[in-house]
């Protein structure tokens, strides 16, 4: 049986607060226009902006709901995933060493906060991890001090809000890293941030990933191992590979500082019940799209819905590129 996952806590201080039940987050990056179709048991939640490079596509057997212009749909496979046809390895960059999703490590920062560059360093380091999927969300509640972070975005303040909401906490603040969508650390210290790492990881998963490459896409499938009250959001990431920032103002001012896997974008495309199995099928899509430079990478989130629409805990993660 596969135990519920821990409430959301704050790691050396362990404060449970409102419950958080077995959930996960699966990032999903588009490359290509999408059009979001409501699959059997979930819902659309929003359509997709034409951006370049990946397309995802979800279609029943035997139909096609790529067009010419490399538009998409999503809908799931109404049978289970046959393990005979997948049991052909995917690529590397698709989930960890040990056959397991990466574990999802968040952490908000900003350019303008001048204790945020050493959780930065930390983070960055673990971008070469295949085991671990870090995201940095550059939050804008800095910008008054004279440094108006170029990466930041409101909505990244928002999810921090979110999981703040969770947790009971009266406020934000950076750096904070949150560790699969639910536990947070008190202190940035790399020692403690590898243990929880390593807490994560071993966790049995709610929900069963298996990825494999086919005839130039990826076919991924999601099975449902412990009910997940609320569904599951299906959310697409884009982010940043690297970046070098020289800070010329604010608490930071004079300082370069590298950056690694910095979150561009993120839409949610669809909730999934999380009842039946769920196959998706990314293709390379072909639209151009300044918004995102050519080194825009991707993954798909899945993460659980809590009561309010509030941010669960975070089942899967795959890397798309």
């Amino acid at each position: 049986m596969i135990p519920v996952l821990p409430p959301f806590r704050r790691v050396l201080h362990k404060i449970s607060a409102r419950p958080a039940v077995s959930g996960g987050a699966l990032a999903l990056l588009l490359l290509g226009a999408a059009t979001v179709s409501a699959p059997v048991g979930a819902q659309p939640v929003a359509q997709a902006e034409a951006t370049p490079g990946i397309a995802v596509i979800q279609a029943p057997e035997g139909e096609s709901t790529l067009d010419a212009g490399g538009y998409m749909a999503l809908t799931p496979q109404g049978a289970p995933p046959d393990p005979l046809a997948l049991a052909a390895p995917p690529p590397p960059a698709a989930r960890g060493p040990a056959g397991m999703p990466p574990v999802v490590v968040e952490l908000f920062t900003a350019q303008g906060c001048s204790s945020c560059p050493p959780a930065d360093a930390l983070v960055a380091a673990l971008a070469g991890r295949a085991d671990v999927l870090p995201l940095a969300w550059h939050v804008d509640y800095w910008d008054y001090l004279g440094w108006a972070d170029d990466f930041a975005r409101p909505e990244h303040t928002a999810r921090q809000e979110a999981y703040a909401d969770v947790a009971g906490e009266r406020g934000v603040y950076t750096p904070q890293i949150i560790v699969d969508g639910q536990d947070t650390l008190i202190t940035v210290q790399r020692g403690s941030l590898v243990a929880l790492i390593d807490e994560h990881a071993a966790r049995p998963a709610a929900v069963s990933v298996t990825a494999r490459g086919q005839d130039g896409r990826f076919v991924i499938d999601l099975m449902p191992r412990a009910a997940i009250p609320g569904g599951v959001d299906i959310t697409l990431i884009r982010y940043a590979d690297r970046r070098s920032v020289t800070i010329r103002a604010g608490e930071n001012r004079g300082r370069t500082v590298e950056y690694a896997n910095i979150v561009l974008g993120a839409e949610t495309l669809n909730r999934w019940d999380a009842r039946t199995p769920l196959r998706l099928t990314v293709t390379p899509g072909s639209q151009p799209d300044g918004r995102f430079p050519d080194d825009t990478r991707h993954a798909i989130l899945a993460q659980q819905t809590l009561p309010g629409g509030l941010p669960g805990p975070i089942l899967a993660a795959i890397r798309l590129d």
